[in-house]
């Protein structure tokens, strides 16, 4: 079942989004306007970098965009596939577009999403909402300074829990020639014999998997979407990943401003109750978003790389790396205790959340450490017993190429 939605694309102006009503629209710049035959359809235009600003909520009267800036276009429907472009405002006149809205596939906003890793394997991610947080603290190591104000524009999901050795194990089964045959990457299980003196960590199904590295990690993340892509579960856009570390401490908080999401007690697996091992997952209470073990039990990688602190982080959620003035780091200067405090590491990567052989100030939401990207790297000795990792869903709209002219014209796409 299709649902027409008609686009009336009128005139620009150049200047700040926003509202105008239909008599102040100068028909030599491009505004938007977005009717729908449909009731209780969302249709928001939201601004890409480098233009700022909020998401829009079109409701039926033009919107005014900046010329030559970048955009997306939403329409969403709970129980429909959401409809989304990119595109360049480079236009002038009227323009009209229909688009087509499927039933049945992909997320829905503020709903629990199941990744389907079949033989009746699951993964549950709990949707994380829009908002902002301050990330950081004073009261915590310099490397999580200066405290700084993220804000989320668009929600994503996150893995209710640590992956599972269950879980981890439907995407060993399906690589297995691969990893054995390569030797940049060991299967998890050849890993655990590299350790020594080591105390043996339980693998039952529901157990967090260890010994995992930042590529393992980011390769499950890969295997899954092409996974669920193909079997037609997940729209193109959508993509699994290892959470940013903005992300992850935003879900960690769930809205908390203090050390830790709640009582830590009741919370956490950390070095004085976990039993000097991991435990299952879920058997401790969750945070206000429903997300397990954020606090304690294995560390989780993050697809950061190490930076000593938050000079010129990013304030919008996105990885590090992506902020102005990121590269303009000298890091031939380290010992420069000016340029020292910002330091950047390309071949370690973040990890949070603190683990099962670590003190409750190491679990704290706050918190932030490293670990080497490359599992043969000799600073890190070996991958570890407590490190694990924990997915997100997000959507990831594609940079746009083409010009307006070409993607929003005629009918349907």
């Amino acid at each position: 079942m299709n649902v027409r939605v008609t686009l009336i694309l009128t005139g620009l102006l150049l200047g700040t989004t926003g509202r105008v009503s239909a008599q102040e629209i100068d028909r030599t710049a491009p505004y938007i306007k977005v009717s729908c035959s449909v009731p209780s359809v969302r249709i928001t235009v939201e601004p890409l970098a480098p233009v700022s600003g909020q998401i829009i909520e079109v409701e039926g009267k033009p919107v005014q965009l900046e010329k030559g800036a970048q955009y997306v276009l939403a329409v969403t429907k709970t129980g429909y596939q959401p409809y989304r472009k990119a595109f360049t405002a480079e236009w002038q006149g009227l323009r009209e577009k229909s688009v087509a809205m499927e039933r049945g596939i992909g997320p829905v906003g503020g709903e629990i999403w199941d990744a389907d890793l079949e033989d009746g394997v699951q993964m549950k991610f709990v949707p994380i909402p829009v908002g902002e947080f301050m990330m950081g603290s004073n009261e915590g190591e310099e490397d999580e300074r200066p405290v700084h104000r993220v804000e989320f524009k668009r929600s994503f999901w996150m893995a209710e829990t640590e992956v599972t050795t269950q879980q981890y194990d439907q995407y060993h089964q399906h690589v297995e020639l691969y990893l054995v045959a390569s030797q940049k990457n060991k299967s998890f299980e050849e890993k655990k014999k590299l350790e020594k003196n080591e105390i043996p960590i339980p693998q039952g199904a529901m157990f967090p998997v260890s010994y995992v590295s930042w590529q393992d990690a980011m390769s499950f993340c890969k295997w899954l979407t092409k996974k669920e892509r193909r079997r037609g579960r997940l729209p193109e856009g959508y993509e699994y990943t290892l959470p940013t570390e903005a992300e992850w401490e935003y879900a960690c908080r769930a809205g908390s401003t203090g050390d830790f999401a709640g009582n830590v007690v009741s919370m956490a697996w950390h070095v004085k109750n976990s039993g000097e091992r991991s435990n299952p997952v879920g058997k401790k209470k969750p945070n206000a978003w429903g997300l397990y073990d954020m606090h304690g039990n294995v560390w989780e990688w993050c697809t950061d790389d190490w930076y000593t602190s938050y000079v010129h982080a990013p304030v919008n959620g996105s990885q590090r790396g992506d902020a102005p003035g990121e590269y303009r780091v000298d890091n031939s200067r380290v010992d420069d205790p000016g340029n020292r405090h910002r330091w950047r590491n390309k071949n370690y990567k973040v990890v949070r959340g603190g683990g099962w052989s670590y003190p409750l100030s190491d679990c704290r939401s706050a918190n932030r450490f490293y670990h080497a990207l490359k599992d043969h790297d000799e600073k890190s000795k070996y991958l570890l017993n407590y490190l694990g990792f924990r997915p997100v869903l997000v959507w990831n709209p594609p940079v746009p190429e083409l010009r307006t002219t070409n993607i929003l014209s005629g009918e349907g796409e």
